[in-house]
């Protein structure tokens, strides 16, 4: 998800400036702007392709939209836009349509969302009414931000200029206190784009520059090579200073890994990350397992805001052995809805697996009720929880990521826990019990 524009002129390249002339001013038909499928970034053709549509009768342009989402016919173009994408409704005032789109829309970001963008301008703006677009979701709209307003020219006029502009690129490293990631920007040039994944992890060798940003990479390590292949898993060969340096705790642990695959995986082409060491896989790092593909953690990237009201907390998951919990950082709020120990399970429910870790709770649990008095939080969850039943490992853990949790709040001691009001339903392990955290709960 590279954040910059001068490689979108780049690559449109010729594609626009062949396929903007070819206008159906009566609209009776239109050109839908795609990907090509097999057009390289360097290549000269530039990546968009138009493919002709007639308009049905008294179409509207949520409709059309709607059509126009949908995979291309011809195997040569694929669609930029995410799946599941729709338009929920659009505003023509002064030849600005305003197109408010899904909340799939947000999922794409830098050079995915740069090519959505230009495809969607150069398609709509075919139409006589229609001079420029401004694209709305419910995020952006909530933001209270102005969306831009894109106009066919401007991406032509980035493309007929684009020569030696400088690209952004996005990198994290860890905050002061090693919990959680937080971004910074590098700015360089490159003749190639191949060339910008080995940047960035340079960049995160050679360290943070901004104050409170602590390095992340163990110190003397030096990459040996890097490959990205077709499918997107960029490799990433490290020094063994990488391994024999590596962080003594499980948080640091987390930083180091994810800054460097969340740093990666800013780039469009970075779909996964693999990690070598001297040219061999390592396996189990401190506690994550090297061996797999890494992917990209959202929830690892956060900045604790106190002034409004967000408490830095800990969630408890299964950990990357299977056995044991591992911590997870998350920043929650309290409101005068939900209490700081609801705001806590809430995040621990909605706790999605990732490199590793699992969410023991079962999935589709809420949280019904908490009480807390004298140290003892009394918390009852929906009939969801009772998934876990009968799988006597599944009920350890489902007990104890919610007694972790709960007991990593000053205020708690204890935990005892309900379904449905009831203390039943659980064949291995009473609920019918105060649960307190053991040291030998944890990953070390």
């Amino acid at each position: 998800m590279l954040r910059f524009r001068s490689c979108l002129a780049l690559l449109l390249a010729a594609a626009l400036t062949a396929c903007a002339a070819s206008r159906s001013p009566e609209n009776a038909s239109v050109q839908l702007y795609y990907q090509q499928a097999e057009t390289s970034y360097a290549s000269p053709d530039g990546v968009l392709a138009a493919a002709y549509m007639a308009l049905p009768e008294d179409v509207t342009y949520s409709e059309f939209l709607n059509l126009y989402f949908s995979q291309p016919v011809e195997p040569s173009l694929r669609s930029p836009f995410p799946k599941g994408l729709r338009c929920d409704w659009t505003y023509l005032e002064g030849g600005v349509l305003t197109v408010y789109l899904s909340e799939e829309y947000d999922s794409l970001s830098g050079l995915d969302r740069s090519l959505a963008a230009a495809c969607l301008t150069l398609t709509l703006t075919q139409f006589r009414s229609v001079h420029g677009v401004c694209l709305e979701t419910e995020k952006s709209a909530a933001s209270g931000a102005e969306p831009a307003l894109l106009r066919e020219q401007d991406f032509v006029r980035q493309d007929l200029g684009a020569v030696n502009t400088e690209t952004a690129v996005r990198l994290y490293f860890s905050d002061a206190n090693g919990r959680y990631l937080v971004s910074t920007e590098r700015k360089n040039y490159f003749q190639d784009p191949a060339q910008i994944p080995s940047y960035v992890v340079q960049q995160l060798i050679d360290g943070p520059a901004e104050e409170g940003q602590l390095a992340v990479m163990p110190e003397g390590t030096v990459m040996r090579s890097l490959t990205l292949d077709e499918d997107g898993i960029c490799t990433v060969d490290l020094s063994s200073e990488f391994y024999l340096n590596r962080p003594n705790t499980e948080l640091l642990e987390r930083m180091t890994v994810l800054a460097l695959v969340n740093s990666l995986t800013e780039l469009s082409q970075v779909q996964s990350v693999r990690i070598l060491v001297e040219g061999q896989a390592v396996g189990l790092y401190r506690q994550m397992d090297l061996d797999r593909e890494l992917v990209r953690d959202e929830s690892a990237i956060a900045v604790v805001r106190a002034g409004r009201n967000e408490t830095d907390a800990t969630i408890y998951v299964r950990g990357y052995d299977g056995v044991r919990l591992a911590a997870v950082p998350v920043c929650i709020r309290e409101t005068a809805q939900q209490s700081l120990p609801e705001a806590l399970l809430a995040a621990l429910t909605g706790f999605r697996g990732v490199n590793g870790l699992e969410n023991p709770v079962p999935e589709g649990t809420w949280v019904q009720q908490v009480e807390q008095e004298s140290g003892v939080c009394r918390v009852d969850m929906s009939a969801q929880f009772l998934d876990c039943a009968g799988d006597e490992t599944r009920e350890l853990m489902a007990i104890r990521a919610v007694t972790a949790t709960l007991a990593s709040l000053d205020e708690v001691t204890f935990v005892k826990i309900s379904v449905n009001g009831q203390h039943t339903g659980f064949q291995y392990y009473s609920l019918d019990h105060l649960y307190r955290p053991s040291a030998s709960w944890f990953s070390s």
